[in-house]
């Protein structure tokens, strides 16, 4: 417990200040009641206010669900663990989550889900303008930093970034601000070191590749027919053939590259290959 916060502050003469912990229930609530309240509903940004082994594999699971191919709801959630680093070094290499961020703060003076909600608020405001424009420097407004002796040192922080954990700086105002936001990924299933997943800007920009591209399909060409090239048809049908889907994502890759979220669009051209599912002529 810190008191007097800021600088000058003092306690009154004659007032004498004691603290008790809290008595009661300890331990989280099981998560497992809000995960199955989400439904199929998409949440693309989520504050997870606890950061025991239970839950975030209860919501690790969810959210790998919802990223994968026939869900197609993927989220992001975001973490905050105050302690030692110590306690925070080790609670990152014991994770691998690639849809997860956690920061790590020692000496917070204020609870770990307000350091939560309001970098995911940050994070994603930022990302759905952006997705991959890194978030160094964007400021948490209202959070209180640290007390300057017990922030994590530069070498410090170095080292938490290679566990998993996300860093802060706090800037000449006085003001928490990103240093650098990274997923809980680190090694892939051979347990080797796999940098793919490590910056939240990938999962970001992935997720709105396909996102904009499912769009693009669905708008453009919505309750077509499919037909394989060289079937004649008049003009005016509602149908489309691999050759005109090979084109249209040709042209949106364009978009892609001329937003800043793809580059090399010759090899996306050569290796992109479009063609109708062999087994069910409607895919």
């Amino acid at each position: 417990v810190r008191w007097n916060y800021y600088a000058g502050e003092t306690t009154p003469y004659g007032i004498i200040t004691a603290f008790k912990a809290a008595s009661g229930k300890n331990g989280n609530p099981d998560i497992s009641a809000s995960i199955a309240g989400m439904g199929d509903l998409q949440y693309k940004y989520i504050v997870m206010p606890y950061t025991d082994e239970p839950n975030l594999n209860l919501l690790r699971t969810e959210l790998q669900e919802r990223w994968g191919p026939v869900n197609q709801a993927d989220g992001f959630a975001v973490t905050v663990l105050s302690g030692t680093y110590g306690d925070i070094s080790t609670f990152g290499v014991s994770r691998n989550d690639h849809l997860i961020s956690c920061m790590g703060i020692a000496g917070a003076p204020e609870p770990s889900y307000l350091y939560a909600a309001t970098l995911c608020a940050v994070a994603s405001q930022a990302l759905s303008i952006d997705p991959a424009r890194p978030l160094q420097t964007l400021t948490l407004p209202g959070r209180m930093p640290p007390a300057v002796g017990d922030r994590f040192t530069w070498s410090e922080r170095n080292a938490l970034l290679f566990d998993g954990i996300s860093t802060f700086n706090v800037n000449d105002g006085g003001e928490m601000q990103i240093e650098r936001m990274i997923t809980m990924y680190r090694t892939n299933k051979y347990g080797d070191s796999d940098p793919s997943y490590l910056n939240v800007n990938t999962i970001a920009t992935l997720s709105y590749l396909r996102y904009s591209l499912r769009t693009r399909i669905t708008q453009k060409f919505p309750n077509y027919k499919l037909a394989s090239d060289g079937t004649r048809f008049a003009t005016g049908q509602a149908v489309v053939t691999p050759s005109v889907i090979k084109t249209e994502l040709l042209a949106l890759f364009e978009e892609w590259e001329n937003a800043g979220l793809v580059e090399d669009f010759d090899t996306f051209k050569e290796e992109l290959y479009v063609a109708r599912n062999k087994d069910d002529k409607d895919r």
